[in-house]
């Protein structure tokens, strides 16, 4: 405790240090900055209210150089481990629908729209943009099919309490893509509506610097059962993503791939990574003996199972998600392993003036791997699942050095490199973790939102953490109006980090958000 209050006292002299410069730079860069922008979009705005314009700007402050966790985790990679003195971002969506006869403006039942966000971080003297987000989409009734770049979680989760989805959480900037399927259950009508689906198909390309050519398979499908208006319902999914092919300097010469590339064969993508199906030779000129071994490609999912119930003026969702990279897991073997939650989130606030909207316990457990041993005799089932660690892909399940799963299985990169430094790029993939969230608004106005979470890390299985890691982290982020104008809101948050896997630290970030230009219909 002693250095929770030494932290906030030096995040406090930090901030007195910083203020004058944070306020004037925030105001300045919003209303002189981004005038043009706002000026052109205002005009559309004005005639049509499919346009959804965004600005903001900030400034982040702390005790540490190093960004607090909960500042940085689940933001689609653009707040980067090192605390930057400023940040903007301007953003666009347009949602269109197209008229099949103009003269008795009848709807059709064909839409698209597009989206884009850029970001820029500076600090230290280095400037970075990040493109979270550039995607264009066309929807026929409830089938869609998009391109680019688009913010996504995958799986069943609390959307704005929780710690994330398993193994898509929304923690790493998005894979560009191609996506087709259905974003949205649709209810089979020949069994009444009792049960519907929804699901996609994808394919994207990696462009990090560590491996050229590597692409990314993913597909889902879910089923809801219950009746259409029902108060009970249950959701049964599951999410398959496939790293596969590629090739890179550092596996030439290497037992893993063939003269230094792995085989991105049509025949191999659609049984070894699309089916999923072991090869039936060990070895060939496409690929060596890991792949025929095991399967091609680095595989990592997730089964999901929700029950939900509503209440008159709520909702209670129960939910897991159980992580598979291979056989075992496919088959359970690694149970208890995954991701727990309860949450409650209330559909109205209300005229109360303190109001909570919403409550989330979660728990995640994944130590179990499906045993400690990888050579498990008779079966071709194996343990020492590894989570997120791969022997081909160096950087495992990644993308531009951040995990694209929970943020509590965190990039070596990100951890305490004294202590717990080296390893493979996951070092930290056995850990125990208990959160909770809570939600809710000040007169009806004013928005909030906090977090805290408590993990145990144990490293894994081939290196042992000794002692366990343990880590604290807080958040509590309020949203408040401040002018009426373009609809901007003052954004607070504070971070506090406690614990031995990361620097000790208090930090914060204040921004504005604007969201919207003139006048709508």
């Amino acid at each position: 405790m002693a250095c929770i209050g030494a932290s906030i006292i030096h995040f406090e002299q930090s901030f007195e240090r910083k203020a004058r410069y944070a306020f004037t730079t925030v105001f300045k860069i919003l209303f002189a900055g981004l005038f043009i922008f706002i000026s052109l979009i205002k005009t559309a705005s004005a005639q049509t209210n499919h346009f959804s314009p965004s600005a903001e700007v900030g400034t982040y402050i702390g005790s540490s150089e190093t960004t607090p966790f909960w500042l940085r985790a689940n933001q689609f990679g653009v707040v980067p481990l090192a605390m930057p003195d400023f940040t903007g971002r301007v953003g666009l969506v347009y949602e269109s629908q197209i008229l099949s006869d103009s003269s008795k403006m009848k709807r059709s039942k064909i839409r698209w729209g597009a989206g884009a966000e850029t970001v820029l971080n500076t600090g230290g003297g280095n400037s970075k943009v990040f493109l979270p987000e550039a995607y264009v989409k066309v929807r026929w009734k409830s089938l869609e099919l998009w391109g680019g770049r688009r913010k996504e979680i995958l799986g069943i989760v609390d959307t704005t309490l929780s710690t994330g989805s398993f193994t898509w959480s929304g923690n790493a900037l998005p894979v560009p893509k191609i996506q087709l399927g259905f974003p949205d259950y649709v209810p089979l009508k020949f069994l009444k509506s009792f049960v519907a689906i929804k699901g996609f198909y994808s394919h994207g390309w990696y462009n990090t610097p560590y491996i050229q050519n590597a692409y990314l398979h993913q597909k889902t499908l879910y089923g809801r059962f219950g009746k259409p208006n029902g108060r009970f319902n249950v959701q049964l999914g599951v999410v398959h993503s496939v790293t596969w092919a590629g090739e890179a300097d550092y596996l030439k010469d290497s037992p893993l791939a063939i003269d230094g590339k792995l085989t991105d064969n049509f025949g191999d993508y659609l049984w070894g990574v699309v089916i999923g199906k072991i090869p039936k030779v060990y070895r060939n000129n496409r690929f060596t003996n890991f792949d025929g071994e095991n399967r091609v490609g680095n595989h990592v999912g997730q089964y999901d199972l929700a029950f939900e119930y509503k209440l008159d003026k709520s909702k209670l969702l129960l939910y897991h998600n159980h992580p598979f990279e291979d056989g075992s897991g496919l088959q359970l073997q690694n149970i208890p392993d995954g991701l727990y939650g309860f949450s409650w989130k209330r559909a109205s606030a209300g005229n109360s003036f303190v109001k909570v909207r919403g409550v989330l316990l979660e728990y995640m457990f994944s130590k179990d791997q499906s045993g400690a041993g990888f050579n498990v005799p008779g079966t071709r089932f194996k343990g020492n699942d590894n989570y997120f660690d791969h022997a081909q892909y160096r950087e495992g399940w990644s993308y531009f050095g951040k995990g694209m799963g929970t943020p509590f299985i965190p990039a070596t990169s990100e951890i305490n490199q004294e202590k717990y430094g080296g390893g493979e790029f996951f070092s930290d993939n056995r850990v125990i973790v208990y959160h909770a969230g809570l939600e809710g608004t000040v007169s009806r106005a004013i928005q909030w939102r906090t977090k805290i979470s408590y993990s145990e890390n144990f490293g894994t299985n081939n290196r042992p953490f000794e002692p366990t890691a343990k880590q604290f982290s807080y958040l509590l982020i309020v949203d408040a109006p401040i002018l009426k104008w373009g609809n901007t809101r003052l954004i607070t948050k504070l971070a506090i980090d406690q614990g031995d896997l990361y620097p000790s630290s208090a930090g914060g970030y204040i921004g504005l958000r604007a969201t919207s230009f003139g006048r709508r219909k």
